[in-house]
């Protein structure tokens, strides 16, 4: 939960410069925000009711919790993940009753009377309002300050989000007083470049805040996730022009490595300290291997594919990596090894899910595996794992981590680079 109140993006249609609400929130998204709340004070229910199932549907296969300002009923007809509440608006106690126990519901609290009574309800998040004055509400209480602030935050029952004035010069100062997010509305909204904004305030918060082994992981590897995607045969993927000629080589070759990934899970499997994880590992490589396979053979069948070859040296070279880890009996670096092919698979998928064409892809079917809500749980999950495994670990231990995994997410490039240059 805390990790979505990071950067926390709330809507505003008057400040968006004239451009598609889901304009800016796609860009958004892939400049990292990592919760969305749709405000809308003017707008028909009708109206209010459609952008939100427009922005769900693109929010909920990137993993990104959509919430609802103020609107019970819209929440509930589009089934968001939850809403955020004011102190004039429904109480907590009849929110929580219609949404049920499941869903997000942040709290506004607008002076140190309101935390204490937000500290006996079970809220999932307040909002910490406003912090400084802002244009874009005329009816806020006294700005709490930057001092106002770190005494919220030491007295918060719940995680804490930073509201009003939230923009690059104040969010550093913020973070590194102990907020758990911040709430920025003009400061991407009215951005000439949603994407690039966020990115930026993302950096910001990242200077002043810890990160986790994954954090720092995916930081490491961002260079080479970002020739990833730039690499010809993802953009022609994505695009659905990939010549079917180096899509059956990758597909040929996946189906060999998959086979043995599927095997290496299982034994992970075993390495899990207790049962319970040992089940919960099980039933995510089953059916995770599952989707997959079921995908493979469409496509074998779509395309033709003969699987009957042999394996490159990338495939040979990446699966010898895994088994090496795999057999060292230490399930930290099994467990490094062996997540950028879900994750980085993961993050490919929903990239090309944002970008997508409109045209039929004769290659939807991969692209839907791998962006999937399902998937991106999966993973989700296994990123929780590593942390908790990283956390209970000497810093040699996390420094190995780290290099079996960047060996790994190379190998990751390579496989795609090797089914493109393999056709000439």
């Amino acid at each position: 939960m805390k990790n979505s109140l990071k950067l926390y993006l709330v809507t505003d249609r008057p400040l968006s410069l004239g451009r598609p609400l889901e304009e800016i929130v796609r860009e958004a998204a892939d400049g990292g925000v990592t919760m969305v709340q749709l405000r809308e004070k003017e707008c028909s229910t009708g109206e209010f009711v459609l952008l939100a199932r427009r922005l769900k549907e693109l929010l909920t296969p990137l993993g990104i919790p959509l919430i609802i300002n103020d609107r019970v009923d819209v929440a509930l007809a589009v089934d968001a993940d939850g809403v955020h509440i004011g102190q004039s608006d429904m109480a907590y106690e009849d929110a929580r009753r219609l949404l049920g126990p499941d869903k997000i519901i942040g709290l506004s609290v607008e002076n140190f009377h309101d935390l204490e009574v937000a500290n006996t309800l079970d809220v999932d998040y307040v909002g910490i309002s406003p912090v400084y004055g802002t244009p874009t509400k005329s009816d806020t209480a006294e700005p709490f300050g930057l001092e106002g602030l770190t005494r919220a935050v030491e007295l918060s029952a719940h995680p804490t989000v930073a509201i009003g004035g939230m923009n690059a010069s104040t969010i550093g100062q913020v973070m590194a007083v102990g907020t758990d997010g911040v709430a920025v509305v003009s400061a991407i909204c009215s951005a000439p470049s949603p994407r690039k904004a966020a990115e930026e305030l993302r950096t910001i918060i990242k200077k002043h805040t810890s990160m986790s082994w994954t954090q720092q992981a995916w930081e490491a590897s961002l260079p080479i996730y970002n020739r990833i995607i730039e690499h010809p045969f993802i953009k022609e993927l994505a695009e659905g022009t990939l010549a079917t000629e180096r899509f059956v080589n990758y597909i040929a070759q996946d189906e060999i490595y998959i086979k043995n990934y599927g095997e290496e899970m299982f034994l992970m499997a075993e390495m899990m300290p207790d049962e319970r994880m040992r089940e919960m590992f099980r039933a995510f490589a089953k059916e995770g291997m599952e989707a997959e396979g079921a995908m493979h053979q469409l496509l074998i069948d779509r395309f033709g594919i003969d699987t009957a070859v042999d394996p490159s040296p990338v495939t040979s070279g990446y699966m010898a990596h895994t088994r090496r880890h795999i057999n060292s009996g230490s399930l930290a670096h099994a467990m490094a090894a062996m997540l950028p092919c879900m994750w980085i698979y993961n993050q490919v998928g929903l990239y090309i899910y944002r970008h997508r064409n409109p045209n039929p892809n004769p290659y939807a079917e991969w692209v839907a595996t791998y962006a999937s809500a399902d998937f991106t749980d999966g993973t989700n999950a296994i990123l929780e794992m590593c942390d908790q495994i990283a956390a209970n670990s000497s810093e040699e231990v996390r420094r190995e981590m780290m290099e079996a995994y960047m060996v790994a997410a190379e190998y990751e490039w390579a496989f795609w680079d090797w089914a493109y240059q393999s056709v000439k």
